[in-house]
């Protein structure tokens, strides 16, 4: 019983600090506070020598252009020699990283090295001269370091990044790191779009964020049938980064780019045409065709096999008769989920329980595959 509890205890403890960690504004005010114990550890690991160094948290990049989370500068003159951004489960934020280097050009003849701070593996290759940087190894200097308070919390620290970072690569839904669904979702979005710029044209994947802030990413193709602007996709989402156990959904859909009564038409059409193909019985007879049975049998959909409401042809031809006529339609589709009409869905749920990123790659890439060939003329 008392290796029970220790277990527990340490569980509940890796959790509490997980919590500070899972911010990057607390995990960077963790690493500031550790410079100021001992600056050495961090220096050893940049390469910088001489000194004495300052570290200075969120400094301003200009106005409206946002804050840097870490500059280290000389102390005698005050010149930055090095910036770090720290990167959670949030992304590049637009032209992020371009407004920091204007900043950091500007500031000093000779640049200060630049550091994308993400956990290991989880991120692309950041653009130069941005140098990526694993968070785990970041905290891990300290370690080593003579103050015991100091390598204690590093330690500490470095075992919650080491479990987030397994469990992003483990069954998702026995996950319990706050940012793993984030590194489950951009890791799988990293796998199939490397597959996906192999083998085809105008493809890809991405990972981001729904409107509730929740984890997602999106893998697509253009439509064989459609515009310049219409392709069919699917989009897998998270339905809360605090419970990831809770079933993901699989959305296939179709979408078009663009806006207007012609972008309705067309959306709508495409989608119509593809339906069969995009409700949950299709899907999962695609995925035990190619030997997935397992990721097959953790799909579910409601009593519609994953449409919004009855494909009832009456319903559908009076939604294109209203756009027809340039009336404005109802808020919601009579049919599919959809976001602003444009992009048209299906929406089946994955019981991610016994479920791996590995599994989600697989289950998208089948699902855009079968969606591909019943979209072709």
């Amino acid at each position: 019983m008392k290796q029970f509890d220790e277990a527990e205890t340490s569980e509940r403890r890796r959790n509490a600090l997980g919590r500070l960690v899972a911010h990057e504004n607390t995990a960077s005010d963790l690493l500031a506070f550790l410079f100021e114990i001992d600056p050495r550890p961090l220096l050893r690991l940049l390469n910088l020598h001489g000194g004495p160094y300052t570290c200075q948290r969120e400094v301003q990049a200009g106005k409206g252009k946002g804050r840097l989370d870490l500059v280290l500068r000389r102390q005698d003159s005050g010149k930055p020699v090095a910036v770090l951004e720290m990167k959670g489960a949030s992304d590049v934020h637009g032209d992020q990283l371009d407004r920091y280097n204007v900043w950091a050009e500007n500031v000093e003849p000779t640049a200060p090295r630049r550091f994308y701070c993400t956990l290991h593996g989880d991120e692309a290759t950041p653009p130069a001269p941005w140098q990526p940087l694993s968070l785990t190894a970041l905290f891990d200097a300290w370690q080593s370091c003579d103050d015991a308070h100091a390598a204690w919390l590093a330690r500490e620290i470095a075992s919650v990044l080491r479990t987030w970072d397994a469990e992003a690569d483990g069954l998702i839904g026995q996950a319990t790191g706050w940012y793993v669904p984030d590194l489950v979702s951009r890791r799988t979005a990293a796998a199939v779009n490397a597959d996906l710029r192999r083998a085809h044209d105008a493809s890809g994947a991405r990972a981001s964020r729904t409107s509730g802030g929740n984890p997602m990413f999106m893998a697509w193709r253009r439509h064989p049938r459609g515009s310049g602007d219409a392709r069919i996709g699917v989009d897998v989402r998270c339905e809360g980064r605090g419970a990831p156990q809770r079933p993901w959904l699989l959305r296939p859909c179709v979408e078009v780019l663009a806006d207007g009564q012609a972008a309705l038409l067309e959306a709508h059409d495409l989608a119509v045409k593809l339906q069969p193909a995009m409700v949950l019985t299709a899907i999962r007879d695609a995925l035990n065709a190619q030997g997935c049975s397992p990721v097959a049998a953790a799909l579910h959909a409601n009593q519609h096999d994953g449409l919004a409401y009855p494909a009832d042809p009456g319903v559908l031809a009076d939604w294109r008769a209203r756009i027809t006529n340039g009336d404005q339609p109802r808020r919601r589709h009579p049919v599919f989920f959809h976001d602003r009409g444009l992009r048209l869905a299906t929406q089946i749920r994955v019981q991610t329980a016994g479920l791996t990123r590995h599994d989600l790659a697989a289950m998208t890439t089948v699902a855009l595959d079968h969606l591909a060939t019943h979209a072709l003329p």
